[in-house]
């Protein structure tokens, strides 16, 4: 198959669709994607929340992340979200990125457990006052941050160029060359446009993340034929996930290894999201707890609260919930994922509240102020 370098795609008019030349528009619609800088209206949007919650007098958000959000605004959104809150335990939990707000630090780490050959996560939190003590944890997350943009450039460059593995997994599908044709010409832009406005280089590079394709191709799809268009779509996610199925697992330090790290300083660490990892709760890895409810798991938290009290470990296990909201969904939704992600709210986890829930919580000594309580005591 030819490279997109070698020619321009041409419709069945033979008008070309697509040149290879990156134009203003390209660059208009690449740096509004990439873009950090919020508009008056993403200010707003930030800022104010979805729901309000005029009763709460306990605030948990554990499990959420700012992205380039500044963090005044989302303060703000939970101000005004829970006025009446007068216990808060707010820890933001950004990808493999240390973020701080009030007393408190935290991160959600990528780690790799190595006794089931898996990439997994944990949320490692700690008092703000121990940064100075977390050099070492905070040269595992340099180590590991970059992976991301690493990956869509592996991404990028396994559709500039595709092999012999891909075009066949690709007409194995049921599509043509003609998609992945037209989804290599958008990965050429693309890397073309992240090395000429110098993205890696700035702060804008944790704005280089999978998705970036995929929104690019839905702003720079004007004039193309509906179904090729959806078929290149396809194309360009399954090539995505090939290269996700390749991960180089040695980018990542293990599950182990962060955890001894995080526990020098006194940190916390949680499971988040057990369902998408089930191997790690039997790994008897030292953590303090697992999310018995995520949003992206909503279905196993009855089995999880049961399977968490017949855990003995030195320390119980506490049962946490997170709603794992990403600010950029309420500010620039991703229109081709699941629309569960832009519903969600910082520190909203409904089955705390869930008479079933409660009663099992209740049944296993597990509730939502225990939680609280005793976590802050363990990072104390």
């Amino acid at each position: 198959m030819k490279s997109a370098s070698d020619a321009s795609l041409s419709g069945s008019s033979g008008q070309a669709v697509l040149s290879i030349d990156v134009r203003q528009d390209d660059i208009i619609a690449f740096d509004r994607l990439t873009s950090i800088d919020l508009t008056f209206e993403e200010q707003t949007l930030a800022g104010t929340p979805d729901q309000v919650d005029q009763q709460e007098k306990r605030l948990l958000a554990i499990h959420f992340h700012p992205e380039w959000i500044p963090l005044p605004l989302i303060e703000n959104r939970l101000a005004l979200a829970f006025p009446q809150a007068e216990d808060r335990l707010v820890i933001p939990t950004q990808h493999n990125r240390l973020t701080t707000m009030g007393d408190w630090a935290g991160v959600e780490v990528d780690c790799f457990a190595p006794n089931f050959g898996q990439k997994i996560q944990l949320l490692i939190h700690f008092k703000k006052t121990a940064i100075t003590k977390a050099g070492a944890f905070k040269d595992m997350l340099d180590q590991t941050f970059s992976y991301r943009a690493h990956q869509l450039l592996e991404i990028l460059a396994a559709l500039t160029n595709p092999s012999e593995s891909i075009s066949k997994e690709i007409k194995d599908n049921g599509l043509d060359h003609e998609a992945l044709d037209l989804a290599s010409f958008f990965a050429f832009r693309l890397e073309e446009l992240i090395r000429t406005r110098n993205v890696l280089a700035s702060e804008r590079s944790e704005m280089l993340k999978n998705r970036l394709l995929t929104d690019f191709m839905l702003a720079r799809n004007q004039g193309i034929e509906p179904a090729l268009f959806s078929d290149s779509l396809a194309a360009a996610n399954m090539v995505k996930s090939m290269v996700k199925r390749r991960l180089d697992y040695n980018r990542f330090r293990s599950a182990h290894e962060v955890i001894e790290e995080a526990r020098s300083f006194n940190a916390g660490v949680i499971i988040p999201h057990p369902p998408q990892f089930w191997p790690a709760l039997l790994d008897d890895l030292d953590v303090d707890g697992w999310e018995v409810w995520n949003p992206s798991t909503p279905k196993q938290t009855l089995f999880l609260i049961d399977c968490l009290s017949r855990t003995k470990r030195r320390r119980p296990l506490l049962a946490f919930m997170g709603d794992d909201t990403h600010m950029s969904s309420k500010i620039r939704p991703n229109i081709t994922e699941d629309k569960n992600g832009a519903g969600r709210e910082i520190g909203f986890q409904p089955p705390w509240f869930d008479p079933e829930v409660v009663s099992a919580l209740k049944k296993t000594g597990q509730s939502r102020e225990r939680t609280m309580d005793e976590y802050r005591a363990r990072m104390a």
